[in-house]
């Protein structure tokens, strides 16, 4: 069955279940109905949100549950037993699912850049250059592997001390060209490839976080952020 389908049969589950509770409890008298009301509402919502299902803006679960406890109410009021404080279960209905989505929305992790919720089962990454976690829609480059912003502000990541460069590539080259750039020996910071010998800039060895461009093979003794890019919600279980 496709996903979607299966998610809309599943929400149009619960809310049938509801509405049968809902008509279940309002034969006990007024009092039993508004209660109902506010707890099955608010435990409708948890399963709507938690489980992911079709929901699209904030208000309709607690408009849905509201309009699903009215029509009970006034399915009871013309046919079985008519009663006044009946007719208003869809208030502590529409407080108790709003409650619910209230809390659930605060507590649940965002991303860092779109401020998107993230479920359980998004799929989130840890960027290696900012420690910033974001989304896999549209704040993430998987090409690059970091996050859209670091990528736009070219934000570095290989240490920027002399050493380490001197450790992991050896001297600075004086001579050839960039082969990802193109940038001269006198302009530019070339250091070889350890494997192939090819020489690359420090700018496009952060670029490309550390894999020469030609043969692939990663410097040594790189960032450990770098092995690190897909991270549960933040807040997560």
């Amino acid at each position: 069955m496709n996903r979607s389908l299966e998610r809309a049969a599943l929400l149009l589950g619960v809310l049938v279940l509801l509405a049968s509770l809902q008509f279940c409890a309002a034969l006990g008298g007024a009092a039993a109905a508004l209660v109902a009301a506010l707890l099955l509402s608010a435990g409708a919502t948890w399963l709507w949100l938690h489980f992911e299902l079709p929901s699209g803006a904030v208000w309709l679960p607690p408009l849905v549950c509201a309009a699903l406890c009215a029509v009970v109410a006034a399915l009871l009021d013309l046919s079985l037993r008519p009663t006044f404080a009946g007719l208003f279960t869809f208030l502590p209905a529409a407080a108790g699912s709003g409650l619910t989505v209230y809390l659930l929305r605060r507590s649940e992790a965002r991303c860092g850049l779109c401020n998107r919720s993230l479920s359980a089962s998004s799929l989130v990454f840890a960027c290696p250059r900012c420690s910033m976690h974001v989304c896999d829609e549209t704040c993430w480059s998987f090409e690059h592997a970091r996050c859209q912003l670091c990528l736009d502000q070219r934000v570095p990541l290989l240490p920027m001390e002399e050493s380490w460069w001197l450790r992991v590539a050896g001297a600075r080259s004086r001579h050839d060209r960039c082969q990802v750039c193109r940038g001269a020996a006198d302009q530019v910071d070339l250091r070889l490839c350890p494997h192939c010998r090819r020489a690359q800039c420090r700018d496009c060895w952060d670029f490309t976080n550390g894999e020469c461009q030609r043969c692939r093979t990663a410097l040594p003794d790189l960032p450990a952020s770098l092995a690190h890019t897909v991270a549960s919600p933040v807040g997560a279980d």
